[in-house]
């Protein structure tokens, strides 16, 4: 009896195997969510279930996906049981067409090559072979002048022809050279790495009838990002100021995205989502307490970013020495990024907190490089030798009832007005170029209305998301002591209404590229101040007033009295608002006296020495500006005041 239940066992299991139906679906990836760091990509199937347990295979998967994330939807009728991953290494990743050409090309130069030496070793030989048999005729007798000369000749043109075909075969291997170079190059520039084995996700499915299905997969790659840039426009002091807002992404998870509906989101899966706890502080003697260095600096309110800010400039090389393209630089803790050119240089503009470059390429180590200060930062990478190990996960055990995010939804329309009196503070957008803004509970994601491509190739896209059109108060700004030059300042307001991400901007002025800045959203003040470059229709002089300045010996005590005259002329056509700035020392010691004697009614920080002047100017007019102030200290001292 014992012996018909084993037999009966085994029958029922290889009966229950039978009926599960292996299946190998081809997906396609419909759409693409990008993330600051990483991507999930979404992938559909249309699949006919027949009754039973089927294993659906999804094949031809990037490699690297984190297996965690992984999702499968099925209609009703359609049970999901499990859901799991593994790397195919007997199936490579198809490398691009543009890519497979170039490594064509490039075996063909090297065959040309290695032929090329051949004919070189051949003729180097023969050349060897005649220097080494110059003997004519024996030693006994001397030989005929005829046929010496009729040899001296064929000995002459022979080595000839041998050097003219060494010459030649010298500049076609010089040649090949180069473009076996130009060919190289043009492949590092698209980020080739090695062929990589593919992955497969499998999905295991019970119906109880037969159905086509749609399956839908869901899962999150890690070798994609993007970051956001701008170009901020304005035509005349006029004129409202237009933003566009730019996304910048790149991918090489070895799936090329092809036609896919693209959406670009604030959100960065890869910082943790746990709330900080604080823990107990016991305090005793004799204890370390670590100073924090996670502290992101505050910036000052009104702000002035322009091409004069900080920038940082540099190259960035690999093992060889040669100059890496694409590779993406940015500050850290920031979204504030760029990408070095076709030989590797890259330039960036910095925050005024900023500590740390980092710099990332696939195929090689990322580099955290502090800036310390320094205006040039060359960077060598190392490459990356993690290899790509197996992994297999479970993703569901049993399926389960998909719940409904209710998200707060709302659109980047909404307006505030009246907010400064006299101007028009309703945030609007100009223009959609190609996307649709909506601002999510946890961040903002913009879907471009028209279908796009990312090819797994590593190198930077940039697409238009959505253009705003902001209010602006234009003014001028100087400081005569330190600079001579006025600038136009664009203060924009209620910038922070449109949920910017920090990022380097692009100034246009009248039509004309006047350099970078930056878009710093930490800026806790509701108006943004923007550099628009110099203007030399208005002339700003410091002189200082030699009938006034002098110095003199009273009693124990030098007496120094200093006195400036500021003049600003207004050559353009039109009324300028202008602020001036200037400062007069701060005494460090109790036998030092700074007595201000006059400023022109200038707003006076008593703790800084800065003193402010805001000035209307009409057309073709000069405003002038003295400042006087006296200096007391003791005479055997000396003191620099200039």
């Amino acid at each position: 009896m014992k012996r018909t239940f084993t037999i009966a066992f085994v029958f029922s299991c290889f009966l229950g195997r039978a009926q599960e139906a292996d299946l190998t679906v081809k997906s396609k990836i419909e759409r693409v969510t990008v993330f600051l760091e990483g991507a999930q990509v979404t992938r559909l199937a249309t699949v006919t279930i027949k009754p039973g347990v089927s294993l659906l295979t999804f094949p031809a998967i990037a490699p690297g996906i984190q297996e965690q994330s992984i999702q499968a939807e099925a209609p009703a009728g359609v049970k999901i049981l499990s859901v799991s991953f593994k790397v195919n290494y007997l199936e490579e990743i198809k490398v691009p067409e543009k890519i497979a050409a170039l490594e064509e090309e490039r075996r063909r130069l090297w065959m040309s090559l290695t032929q090329e030496k051949s004919v070189e070793e051949v003729y180097r030989e023969e050349e060897a072979i005649l220097k080494t048999n110059k003997s004519i005729g024996g030693t006994a007798k001397g030989v005929p002048i005829e046929e010496l000369k009729v040899a001296m000749d064929y000995f002459r043109q022979r080595l000839m022809d041998i050097k003219q075909q060494l010459l030649l075969a010298d500049r076609n291997i010089r040649k090949l050279n180069e473009n076996i170079g130009k060919v190289d190059a043009q492949l590092k520039e698209l980020s080739v790495s090695s062929a990589k084995p593919t992955g497969e996700i499998l999905v295991k499915v019970s119906s109880k009838t037969s159905l086509n299905a749609p399956i839908t997969i869901k899962y999150l790659v890690q070798e994609a990002r993007w970051f956001p840039s701008y170009d901020i426009r304005a035509k005349n002091i006029q004129s409202p100021i237009s933003i566009t807002y730019k996304a910048n992404v790149t991918q090489q998870s070895g799936e090329d995205w092809e036609n896919v509906t693209l959406t670009i989101s604030s959100g960065n899966p890869s910082h943790g989502g746990a709330k900080p706890i604080i823990k107990p502080w016991i305090l005793g003697f004799n204890n370390f307490v670590a100073a924090s260095n996670t502290t992101i600096g505050t910036v000052q309110q009104d702000k002035v970013l322009g091409p004069s800010n900080n920038l940082v400039r540099g190259r960035i090389v690999d093992e060889r020495g040669e100059g890496v393209p694409g590779v993406n630089v940015l500050i850290k803790g920031t979204t504030i990024g760029t990408v070095t050119d076709g030989v590797g240089y890259y330039s960036i503009p910095l925050t005024q907190d900023a500590q740390t470059l980092v710099c990332s390429f696939i195929g090689y180590a990322t580099q955290e490089v502090p800036i310390k200060n320094r205006d040039e930062i060359n960077v060598e990478l190392s490459p990356d030798v993690t290899e790509l190990q197996e992994v297999v996960v479970t993703g569901y055990a049993e399926s389960r009832e998909r719940k409904s995010l209710s998200y707060s939804t709302t659109t980047v329309e909404n307006a505030l007005a009246g907010r400064v009196a006299g101007v028009s503070t309703t945030p609007r957008i100009k223009k959609t170029i190609v996307s649709t803004p909506v601002v999510r509970q946890t961040d903002v994601e913009f879907t471009l209305e028209d279908s796009f491509s990312v090819k797994s190739d590593g190198e930077m896209r940039t697409t238009d998301m959505v253009e705003y059109e902001l209010d602006a108060l234009y003014e001028y700004y100087c400081v005569p002591k330190l600079d001579a030059d006025a600038f136009l300042i664009a203060k924009i307001l209620h910038w922070d209404e449109h949920n910017f991400l920090e990022g380097e901007a692009n100034l246009f002025f009248e039509g004309k590229y006047i350099g970078k800045s930056i878009l710093d959203t930490r800026n806790t003040s509701d108006t943004l101040a923007l550099s628009l470059g110099r203007d030399g229709n208005v002339l700003v002089t410091r002189e200082k007033i030699k009938d006034y300045t002098s110095r003199h010996v009273v009693g124990s005590n030098q007496k120094s009295m200093v006195g400036y005259e500021i003049s600003i002329r207004n050559k353009k056509s039109q009324h300028l608002t202008i602020v001036v700035e200037d400062q007069i020392p701060i005494a460090n010691d109790k036998d030092i006296s700074v007595d201000k004697l006059e400023d022109s009614d200038a707003e006076y920080d008593t703790e800084t020495g800065l003193l402010k002047w805001k000035k209307e100017i009409d057309p073709g007019k000069t405003e002038l500006i003295n400042l006087k102030y006296v200096v007391r200290f003791p005479k055997n001292s000396r003191m620099i005041l200039e």
